[in-house]
């Protein structure tokens, strides 16, 4: 049913919706002067999105997403691109008002209204660097607040630039079928009062190209705001940021009556099966029974075309409100939004940045005169952090996390994206940064691949022959003009998305997906591909119409075989990831140890709001976070893998689950496919005892060394005494 949708599915044009007017709405009109002072683009939004559509049309079928909608705003004009299905059964495109979940893109919302708080010191008396404590104090001397590489408590600032010392919390609340057991602050205070800090971050230089990635920092942001405000955050949001900007289709926690109005299109949540070709992938072996890269490559191009089935899934509960309102985590990747609405925010974001600019040489008012809503003056506020953050060298092509926004200057030097530590890509995020890199140095594509976007380099071109003199090179590599970005991606159970803003050029880019499919993330990477050719037309406007289009297509032909490589990589992972679970772990056998398998039954506390519960049922041995939700089952570690089994003291498994069953409910990424990051280890309470005392598990992929922890290991789940309470 899968295949046969995403057949129809791309049988339909996308189509190019040009709003060839300004933005109508007065609150809307940009303050900059009606002639930019830079080139024109050599050639228009239209014709660079019917030259990278095949394209993009290419990445999509190819990830197995269903549909997904691309917005543009271009020097105050709207532009809107829409491919595929709303969902699955549902033939007929998105559009620019159908309504997806952002994820990750919620956080720049929720940075605005953290900068709306802070510009109005007077009435909540907040700034950058108040302590989270003082606000917070339920959190005052707990260690998991404590930033190891100042030995100084977390500040505002450090949550919305995700510089904190937190543990990795995320596998304690993201579940395969969407379900979010976070309904309240409280098992965050309880883990940062538990845990100790992680001390991987040694210094303040290891956030320059880096961030400690924790959702669980925007959503203290939002216990903050209620603290401070008095009511709920999510109606703070609606009111001062979202009813503001006229961004009617955004939603802070939908209602069941919301998701059901008629008036109103939501995009389908879907997921992405490979189970296909799975066991063609494991049968990829090198004389030794090792994973052959080589062979998956082979196997991946045999197979080409049948590879991903797409799976309608429910949509995630971090979108959802819920009795008490929105989960905190919503804060951080449950906001609901349109391209349409979305490039609102974004125009005014531009707005102010380059208001900021125009008067930077002159003397800066406290409340300009442009700055007359509340966004406005959040936005203003926090541009004056992330300049902050960007200095002393704001020309150089830093590349940092600050306000909910990840920021670089581009475009870089081959010098510098070639410098130690290593830079990500102008625009990659998240797993999309990671397997982008991977395929990078896999070279699994060979070295025709010269993926080299945002990167300045002479180029070859050809001649105008209508020129009276030679033009230069595309990017001039002695071109000095540095260019602020500010880009964010979103992936969560059945969505994923990407937005990228060059606020000096008057460009902001949104591409939202129906789909989570690990095999690609088709809306970063195309997202990439249109900033990239945006840029390339425009920075090179002097040039003739021939080599700038030359450049695009050459721009496409890379981001196609990165793609590939991207693909071939994750299908790489997977197959390694499968055969390490059946060469380590087997299903329980209840006739052979039934008694085991009963006395490990209960109740596991790592905290009072944090527990597990493990059932017998008819499938095996059940591990369920808070007792509800998915049911993980649980496999032992094969006897000849660990001494200590024999002796009868620990007992070794692991809730990692085979793709098959992971990926059908929206879990597959590379956070799924370490059989290490699932493994739990049973203790006795004492030498000869029968009882199980509880097991450990290093949920937060903790490298800290275990001396320095002292005697109470804070990674062990204790189990209580009410057997399944």
């Amino acid at each position: 049913d899968g295949i046969q949708v995403s057949l129809i599915l791309f049988c339909f044009s996308p189509i190019i919706l040009t709003t060839s007017t300004f933005i109508d709405d007065t609150n809307y009109l940009t303050t900059l002067s009606k002639q930019p002072s830079f080139l024109c683009s050599v050639l228009s939004v239209k014709e660079i999105l019917t030259l990278t559509k095949p394209t993009f049309e290419k990445l999509f079928r190819d990830s197995g997403s269903v549909g997904a909608s691309i917005g543009v705003l271009r020097h105050r004009q709207q532009y809107f691109l829409n491919v595929g299905a709303k969902g699955l059964g549902v033939p007929a495109l998105p559009d620019q008002e159908t309504v997806y979940l952002i994820s990750s893109m919620s956080k720049p919302i929720i940075s605005t209204a953290m900068g709306i708080l802070m510009d109005d010191f007077p009435k909540y008396q907040l700034k950058f660097d108040t302590p989270v404590s003082t606000i917070l104090p339920e959190l005052k001397g707990s260690p998991g607040i404590l930033k190891i590489y100042t030995n100084q408590e977390l500040t505002i600032a450090d949550l919305l630039d995700l510089r904190s010392s937190f543990q990795w919390l995320t596998n304690l609340w993201e579940s395969p079928d969407g379900d979010i057991p976070w309904q309240t602050i409280d098992p965050v205070v309880s883990l940062l009062q538990h845990l100790p800090a992680n001390d991987t971050y040694t210094s303040e230089k290891a956030f320059v190209y880096k961030r400690n990635y924790s959702n669980e920092c925007f959503a203290l942001l939002t216990t903050i705001i209620e603290r401070k405000i008095g009511y709920s955050w999510a109606e703070f949001v609606r009111k001062e940021v979202l009813e503001p900007l006229r961004m009617h289709n955004t939603f802070v926690g939908l209602t069941e009556a919301e998701r059901n109005d008629m008036s109103k299109t939501f995009a389908k949540s879907h997921s992405v099966q490979v189970t296909g070709i799975l066991f063609n992938l494991q049968q990829c072996t090198d004389a030794d029974g090792v994973i052959s890269r080589t062979k998956v490559a082979e196997c991946f191009d045999r197979h080409y075309g049948h590879i991903p089935q797409s799976v309608e899934i429910p949509p995630s509960q971090d979108s959802s409100a819920g009795h008490a309102g929105p989960s905190p985590l919503a804060a951080a990747v449950g906001i609901t939004s349109t391209t349409s609405d979305l490039l609102k925010f974004y125009s005014k974001i531009m707005d102010v940045y380059n208001q900021r600019r125009e008067e930077r040489d002159s003397k800066l008012l406290l409340y300009p005169d442009y700055l007359n809503t509340p966004p406005e003056r959040g936005i203003n506020y926090l541009f004056g952090h992330i300049e902050n953050r960007l200095s002393p060298n704001p020309l150089n092509s830093t590349c940092t996390y600050t306000s909910g926004w990840n920021t670089v200057t581009v475009p870089m030097t081959p010098e510098e994206r070639n410098a130690l530590p290593r830079l990500r890509w102008p625009g990659a995020d998240g797993d999309n940064a990671r397997r982008l890199e991977s395929a990078i140095q896999s070279k699994i594509h060979g070295d025709d691949l010269d993926y080299s976007f945002f990167v300045t380099k002479p180029e070859s071109y050809v001649a105008d022959i209508n020129a009276e003199t030679e033009k230069p090179p595309l990017t001039d590599p002695s071109e000095s003009k540095k260019h602020l970005a500010l880009y964010h991606g979103g992936n969560m159970v059945g969505a994923t998305s990407f937005c990228w803003l060059l606020p000096d050029h008057e460009t902001a880019i949104v591409v939202l997906c129906n789909t989570r499919g690990f095999l690609l993330d088709a809306a970063n990477l195309s997202g990439m591909l249109l900033a990239e050719c945006l840029y390339l037309a425009e920075s090179n406007a002097h040039h003739n119409t021939g080599s700038v289009v030359d450049a695009i297509k050459r721009a496409c032909e890379d981001t196609k075989k990165m793609a590939r490589a991207i693909q071939i990589d994750y299908l790489y992972d997977l197959a390694r990831y499968e055969n390490l679970l059946e060469l380590r772990f087997r299903n329980l056998d209840p006739a052979s140890n039934g008694r085991d398998i009963a006395g490990l039954e209960g109740r596991y506390e790592l905290t009072n709001d944090v527990f597990i519960t493990i059932t017998a049922e008819q499938r095996g041995l059940i591990l369920r976070l808070y007792g509800t939700g998915y049911g993980y089952l649980l496999r032992e570690l094969r006897e000849d893998k660990n001494p200590s089994e024999q002796t009868g003291s620990e007992k070794t498994m692991t809730f990692a689950q085979p793709i098959a069953e992971l990926i059908p409910t929206g879990v597959g990424g590379t956070n799924r496919l370490k059989v290490e990051d699932f493994v739990i280890v049973f203790k006795r309470a004492k030498a000869g005892s029968i009882e199980w005392e509880g097991f450990e598990w290093n949920f937060a992929r903790d490298k800290t060394l275990r001396e320095r922890r002292g005697d109470a290991n804070p990674y062990v789940w204790r189990r209580v005494k009410e057997k399944g309470a």
